[in-house]
């Protein structure tokens, strides 16, 4: 289960990365650093408690470093954060932000459904992009 960091703030995010395979997300927030990795060779998420952030790092098949696309994410504050999907099913969570309403981050492990071939406990990073409005371009009327 995710430790409640509702209303806590991202300072940073870094990503392991072990090629090709991304395999821990630590969140540094004002209320501690959290990594989430798979547990149980991955079928669902563990979240443990940190003492200090990993520094960025780049050897021999091991990287830590950030993943652009969460950039987003940082300096923003937590106003959802709730577990996805179940074990074997896609286990995970999504972030939600109240200054960004249509974006969410998803970390997710590899099995929900869609397991690419060699890929056995890595895990699958996000994002999610929701509509409030209808548009006339996002729909085709016949």
């Amino acid at each position: 289960m995710l430790p409640d960091v509702e209303g806590s703030t991202i300072i940073s995010i870094r990503v392991n990365v072990v090629d090709p395979e991304f395999n821990v997300v630590y969140l540094k927030t004002d209320k501690g650093i959290f990594s989430l990795q798979g547990e149980v060779g991955g079928e669902y998420l563990g979240v443990h408690l940190l003492n200090e952030l990993p520094e960025i790092t780049n050897q021999d098949g091991y990287v830590v470093c950030k993943y652009r696309p969460f950039e987003i994410s940082e300096g923003r504050k937590i106003s959802q954060a709730r577990q996805i999907g179940g074990a074997w099913q896609g286990h995970g969570f999504e972030f939600s932000f109240s200054e960004v309403p249509t974006k969410s981050m998803i970390v997710q492990s590899i099995y929900c459904g869609a397991k690419p071939e060699g890929l056995e406990d890595c895990l699958r990073l996000g994002g999610g992009h929701y509509e409030n409005e209808w548009n006339s371009y996002t729909l085709s009327v016949r």
